[in-house]
């Protein structure tokens, strides 16, 4: 032991240098390594169930029907008012139902509506009750234009390129699912300069409001009948006012929406819609010919 420690106390300059530069080469091996091993690493892709498709209403068989539970104004309520507005708005994303060559909602053709009308009522408990009836159909085409005009916006979000010489690029890459001859007209359509302007306006318009939601995918129709449902008693505008625009911890979803929750907006509102109706009527009484 003793002829050990000696020989180690004993040991040559020279050598402690060169053992000590070989680790230290060794360190800035193995730390370029680590480096470029960790540089040809991606991130994990996080895996995603992909957007409902809602295969359990679709796949219905011909003798069975959905129930729709609605409300005084005919808005569906409760359990079944999720599934049946996901369902509309995958309706709204079939390319023989909804085409997305049509810009406006109001040039879809009325026997394409009919149609998503009549697959509607194949699917679900509709009422005779011709009140009922032209309720829900109203809501139910409604809905289903949303879901048309919100897809349309989709693909603009994601194949969208702002110059008009990309529009070969476009065409050429076309979303899966898509008609071409539709694709290729709605294409055409948001290179056009009013289009182009549209867009623009739209965006600045859209970066001004303040006074968003957080009621997610559910209607206000459900948050009112979930409050009332708890409450014995129907919900006031200022209630569900700030029910639907608080986050899950209780704050307002920012200080403007705020101001109004602590305002009551809803209250100085009719009051003014009182008054100004008033002074209208008097001034109409005490100035007509």
């Amino acid at each position: 032991m003793a002829w050990q420690k000696a020989n180690l106390r004993t040991c040559s300059k020279s050598v402690i240098v060169e053992g000590a530069s070989i680790e230290h080469v060794d360190q800035e091996m193995n730390q370029e390594m680590h480096e470029t091993s960790t540089q040809d690493v991606q991130p994990p892709v996080r895996a995603t169930r992909g957007p409902s498709k809602y295969l359990d209403v679709w796949d219905l068989p011909d003798d069975q029907v959905i129930e729709l539970p609605l409300n005084s104004v005919h808005q569906p309520v409760d359990e079944g008012a999720r599934a049946f507005t996901g369902f509309l708005g995958t309706i709204a994303q079939k390319p023989h139902m909804c085409p997305i060559r049509y810009l406006n909602w109001r040039d879809m053709p009325e026997e394409l509506k009919e149609e998503c009308w009549c697959l509607i009522e194949r699917k679900y408990v509709v009422s005779t009750n011709p009140t009922t009836y032209a309720g829900l159909k109203k809501f139910t085409l409604q809905k289903i234009g949303k879901g048309w005009r919100d897809y349309k916006c989709r693909l603009k979000m994601a194949h969208y390129i702002p110059h008009p010489r990309n529009k070969a690029r476009m065409k050429s890459n076309r979303p899966k699912g898509c008609i071409p001859e539709d694709c290729d007209v709605l294409v055409n359509h948001w290179y056009i300069e009013d289009a182009m302007i549209e867009l623009e306006k739209n965006r600045d318009c859209r970066s001004k409001q303040e006074d968003l939601h957080t009621v997610g995918l559910c209607s206000f129709a459900v948050h009112t009948a979930k409050k009332a449902k708890v409450d014995g008693c129907p919900v006031k505008r200022a209630t569900l006012y700030s029910i639907l625009h608080t986050c899950k911890n209780g704050s307002a979803v920012n200080l403007v929406v705020q101001a109004k929750m602590v305002s009551n907006p809803f209250v100085v509102s009719f009051s003014l819609s009182i008054i100004a109706f008033a002074s209208i009527e008097w001034f109409h009484n005490n100035h007509t010919v």
